[in-house]
C-alpha cells in the first residue's frame, strides 16, 4: 500500500485536475438521469397485483381512473361544461360522472340516490378521470388552471405529478440545511477554520461523481434521488476528517509533508476502509429485497460510499497536500472543551449502565413491535400542502374511496345476469371483443368507487 500510495502522493496534480474535471462532466450527466416517481413500478414482477396490471395493459387500451376532481357548488350544467373542458384537457383520456350512470334530465330526487351521491351531493361535483402516464404532470397542471385552486383534485395521477414537481425543490432545501449543519458541526469540532471546507470539497466531489454515474442504471428512484445525496453526505463524512487528523498527527512525526501523508494513508487505511466496507455491505443487502426500491436505493448508495472511499483514498490527499498551508494558517483555539471528566466519570459507571441497558432492551423491543406503519401515500402529504387539503376537502364531502379493477376473461352472453349485478352495484362495465352471435371471447373490465 506505500507504493501505491507514494504514486498518488507523487502525481497529486494531475490526480486533482482529473477528479474536478470528472466532477464537473458528472455534474452535466446528473441532469440526463431518469427519475421515476411511479412506486408501482417497483413492485415484484410476480405479485399478482403486477402480473394482473400487465394483463390489463395488453388487453385494453383505455387506463384505469387516476384522479377525482370535485368542483364545489355547482349545478347539473355548470358541471357539465366542467366535464366537456375536462374532456379536451391533453392527456386525458376518459372523464367519468353522474350522467354516464342515469338520465340527468329527469329530477335528481326521482333517482337511486345511493348512485347520485358518489358523483353529486350538497351541489358538489366529482369526477372521475383517467389521466395518461406520460403526461400527468402537465395536464394535472392544466387540470388546476381550470378548476382554481378553491377546488379540489386528488389521485395517484396528481400524488405522483406534485411529487414530481416538488421533490426537486424539496431536495435542494433539505440538501441546503443538511449542508449548513454540517459545517456548523464541523467549525465546532475540527482545529483550523480551512478545514470544514476542505473536507466539504471532497464531499461535494464524491456526491456529484456518484449522482453523475448513476446514469448506468438509466433510470432511479424520486427515492434514490431524494435521499441519496443526503444520505452519502452523512454516511461518509467521518473518512475524510480521520485522515486529515492523522495526517497532523503525522507531520508532527515527520518534517516532509509528502512523507506524512503516505504515512496518514497507511496508518488510517484499515479503520476507513473497515467502516467503509461494512456500510457499503449494508446497502448492497437492499438488493435482495422484493420490492424493488431497495435494489434501487441499495444499488446507488453502495456505488457512492465506494466512490467516497475512493475520493478520500485518491483525491482527498491531493486536496489536503494542495492546501495544508491554509490549514496552518487558519488555526483557532478549540470551541468544544475537553471530555476528559466526563470520559472518568463514564468509565466508573460501566457495569451500572450495561444493567441499564439490558434492563431497557426487552420492554424497547416489545414496544418496537408495537409501531405502526403508513404503507400507502396517504400520510405523505398533510393538510399544510395543497394537494393534503384538497384529500380532505373530497373526503370531507364524498369520503375516502378506492379505485378496484376487475378483469374478467371469457365471459360469454349466458353470464349477462351476473353482468346486470355489477352494474346494479355501482360497477362501470367497458366490455370489448364480444361476439354477439357465438359468444366468444368477451373481456369485460369493470372498475367501482367504494
Amino acid at each position: 500500500m506505500r507504493k501505491f500510495y507514494g504514486h498518488i502522493v507523487k502525481h497529486r496534480k494531475s490526480i486533482l485536475i482529473f477528479f474536478l474535471f470528472f466532477a464537473v462532466l458528472c455534474g452535466f450527466l446528473k441532469n440526463m438521469v431518469s427519475v421515476n416517481y411511479d412506486m408501482n413500478d417497483y413492485l415484484p414482477e410476480d405479485v399478482k397485483s403486477t402480473v394482473a396490471l400487465n394483463l390489463m395493459e395488453q388487453e385494453f387500451d383505455g387506463g384505469i381512473p387516476n384522479a377525482r376532481v370535485m368542483i364545489k357548488d355547482v349545478s347539473i350544467p355548470e358541471a357539465l361544461e366542467y366535464k366537456e373542458k375536462l374532456e379536451e384537457v391533453k392527456g386525458v383520456t376518459e372523464v367519468t360522472w353522474l350522467d354516464d350512470a342515469v338520465d340527468i334530465t329527469v329530477p335528481l330526487d326521482t333517482l337511486d340516490q345511493d348512485t347520485v351521491e358518489p358523483y353529486y351531493t350538497d351541489r358538489n361535483a366529482l369526477f372521475t378521470v383517467t389521466i395518461q402516464e406520460e403526461s400527468r404532470i402537465q395536464a394535472v397542471k392544466d387540470i388546476r388552471e381550470i378548476i382554481g385552486n378553491e377546488n379540489a383534485m386528488s389521485g395517484s395521477a396528481v400524488s405522483t405529478a406534485t411529487a414530481t414537481t416538488n421533490t426537486v425543490l424539496e431536495i435542494k432545501k433539505i440538501t441546503g440545511i443538511a449542508v449548513m449543519l454540517v459545517l456548523l458541526i464541523l467549525i465546532l469540532t475540527t482545529g483550523s477554520w480551512a478545514e470544514p471546507f476542505i473536507i466539504l470539497i471532497g464531499l461535494g466531489v464524491a456526491i456529484i461523481i456518484n449522482g453523475g454515474t448513476n446514469l448506468i442504471f438509466g433510470e432511479i428512484s424520486f427515492v434514490t434521488n431524494a435521499a441519496g445525496s443526503v444520505l452519502q453526505l452523512a454516511v461518509s463524512l467521518d473518512y475524510s476528517v480521520f485522515l486529515i487528523h492523522r495526517f497532523e498527527e503525522c507531520r508532527k512525526e515527520t518534517a516532509d509533508e509528502k512523507e506524512a501523508m503516505i504515512e496518514a494513508l497507511c496508518k488510517s487505511t484499515n479503520s476507513i476502509l473497515t467502516s467503509g466496507l461494512t456500510t457499503v455491505i449494508g446497502f448492497v443487502a437492499l438488493i435482495f429485497m422484493r420490492f424493488r426500491i431497495g435494489p434501487d436505493l441499495g444499488l446507488a448508495l453502495a456505488k457512492g460510499i465506494a466512490l467516497s472511499l475512493i475520493i478520500v483514498f485518491v483525491f482527498m490527499p491531493s486536496l489536503i497536500l494542495a492546501s495544508y498551508k491554509y490549514l496552518d494558517k487558519t488555526k483557532h483555539r478549540p470551541f468544544v472543551p475537553s471530555f476528559k471528566k466526563f470520559g472518568k466519570f463514564v468509565s466508573k459507571i460501566t457495569v451500572p449502565m450495561v444493567c441499564v441497558f439490558l434492563a431497557v432492551l426487552i420492554p424497547a423491543y416489545l414496544a418496537s413491535n408495537a409501531n405502526d406503519y403508513n404503507y400507502g401515500s396517504s400520510k405523505i402529504f398533510n393538510e399544510e400542502t395543497q394537494l393534503g387539503r384538497d384529500i380532505a376537502d373530497i373526503e370531507d364531502v364524498f369520503g375516502q374511496r378506492d379505485t378496484y379493477v376487475l378483469l374478467r376473461l371469457n365471459v360469454y352472453q349466458k353470464n349477462a345476469r351476473a353482468i346486470s349485478f355489477y352494474q346494479r352495484e355501482g360497477f362501470i362495465i367497458q366490455c370489448e371483443g364480444l361476439d354477439e352471435d357465438t359468444g366468444e371471447k368477451e373481456y369485460t373490465m369493470l372498475w367501482k368507487q367504494k
